[in-house]
């Protein structure tokens, strides 16, 4: 079966974060699962909020050292919570949306994800990472040699 739509390439087991969460939380996750971005969700009813990328913890860093001339790296992010520095409203897709949808969303965006929801629940994350490895997938089924 070829894949067709975000539900067969997404990954459904998802790590994510809440709004409450501290900057060092979430740079701990990212460091620990070799992540780039955070979903982030609403505490009490679990829905999707929005996205907390490396981006955001380096932006923040480099607020910090220049405000005060200094990071200390061991509690950085400590007083700073999530919903203090991710992003809403950012584009997200549904396990049906057509995989060349998706695609194209990458190939015009500089963005490195796509989260795929289901009425504000977050079910899956599609990676530019995913759709490198689908493609692989598919060389490599091509370059099969046919059975005789």
């Amino acid at each position: 079966m070829q894949a067709q739509t975000v539900a067969d390439i997404m990954t459904r087991e998802v790590i994510s974060c809440v709004e409450s969460d501290s900057l060092k939380l979430v740079n701990g996750l990212m460091t620990q699962h070799n992540i780039r971005h955070l979903p982030v969700l609403d505490s009490s009813s679990g829905n999707f909020l929005g996205l907390l990328s490396q981006k955001h913890l380096l932006r923040e860093a480099f607020y910090l050292a220049k405000s005060s001339g200094e990071v200390d790296l061991a509690n950085f992010g400590n007083q700073i919570r999530v919903e203090e520095v991710y992003s809403s409203g950012v584009v997200t897709a549904t396990p049906n949306t057509p995989l060349e949808e998706a695609g194209r969303f990458f190939l015009n965006s500089k963005h490195g994800c796509l989260p795929v929801l289901e009425q504000e629940r977050l079910v899956g994350m599609v990676t530019s990472v995913d759709f490198v490895r689908l493609c692989v997938d598919l060389l490599k089924e091509r370059n099969r040699p046919a059975a005789s």
